[in-house]
């Protein structure tokens, strides 16, 4: 028997949520009641193969012990109820010496919170009621032939939205952690950041909004004047040598020289090359006239020398 499709979405939902928010997981496992053994066995049902279909996913049908002697119990047992039972998985319980009815056994399995994940198939509709107040317990009947899982209760609608919570939210332990953590880093903080001391009087221009300053062009002109006396320095020695040989040492030819390197170079090349030019052709001209005399003083003692020889070689052939 095939379900509708608006019925399987519903019943898919249902199963999502007992498995994200109460753990439940394949096999389901499914306490069955006597009642609701004995219906399907009246309407000629596979419970076995409806239950997977439901619950969509595979199935372990379970019983009591307590559900077995109450069915026992009964005489008229026309559909084999006890037989069919005994086919499914039997689920230990306190109660198997002293035997109590299968309602309150199916309570006590239960407890408040179902920590095994049952579900219950009964038909009787109380102690559906009184499942209903416990959250996460799906719960199945059958009516007309036809498996019906029933919507979830407001119980286990609100431990669902505590569950989601609990999940998206952060607990109490970690919010204490938190706080410590973010109360000692506060101090830290506190301590390593120091207040800074404010600048009074004006302020300093931008330095990017600023100009550039210009290079000075006198820097290139004093290289080109330090150039020009070096080569002067270079050539003039050459110049010495020559009259030395010439003249003799003179001081005055050794200390005009050092004039002209201790002179300050002028601005303008051209003018400075000229003055130098006169300066040089006017200390020539001193040093030839100082020449025409010293040869004319060597000349005038070298005939002193000469006649005061002669004197001398006369007096001594007198004096012989």
């Amino acid at each position: 028997m095939k379900m509708r499709q608006k019925r399987t979405k519903q019943y898919k939902r249902l199963m999502t949520l007992y498995s994200n928010s109460f753990g439940f997981r394949e096999p389901y496992q499914i306490l069955v009641d006597g009642d609701f053994m004995r219906t399907a066995l009246r309407y000629k049902m596979d419970i076995s193969r409806q239950l997977c279909i439901v619950m969509l996913g595979k199935t372990k049908q379970l019983y009591t012990s307590c559900t077995l002697a109450e069915v026992k119990e009964r005489d008229n047992d026309e559909f084999g109820t006890a037989t069919a039972l005994m086919k499914f998985e039997r689920r230990g319980c306190i109660h198997r010496h002293k035997p109590i009815s299968s309602a309150e056994c199916l309570l006590s399995i239960i407890e408040d919170n179902n920590p095994h994940n049952y579900c219950i198939a009964t038909q009787n509709e109380s102690l559906r009621e009184r499942f209903r107040a416990v959250p996460g317990v799906p719960l199945l009947y059958i009516n007309r032939s036809v498996l019906i899982i029933e919507p979830p209760s407001y119980a286990t609608l609100q431990k669902a939205k505590q569950v989601e919570n609990s999940k998206t939210h952060a607990s109490v332990e970690e919010l204490s952690f938190l706080k410590k953590a973010n109360s000692d880093m506060a101090k830290k903080q506190a301590e390593a950041v120091k207040p800074k001391k404010k600048r009074k009087g004006p302020k300093e221009p931008n330095p990017l909004s600023c100009k550039k300053k210009k290079m000075k062009v006198i820097t290139q002109k004093i290289k080109k004047s330090n150039e020009i006396g070096k080569v002067e320095q270079t050539k003039e020695p050459t110049n010495n040598k020559r009259k030395r040989d010439d003249y003799g040492n003179n001081d005055d030819s050794q200390s005009e020289p050092q004039e002209n390197y201790d002179e300050k170079p002028s601005t303008d090349n051209g003018n400075q090359l000229n003055k130098k030019k006169r300066k040089r052709k006017k200390k020539k001209s001193k040093k030839a006239e100082q020449s025409g005399k010293d040869a004319s003083t060597v000349c005038t003692n070298n005939i002193n020398k000469k006649n005061e020889g002669d004197s001398d070689l006369e007096d001594l052939e007198e004096d012989k």
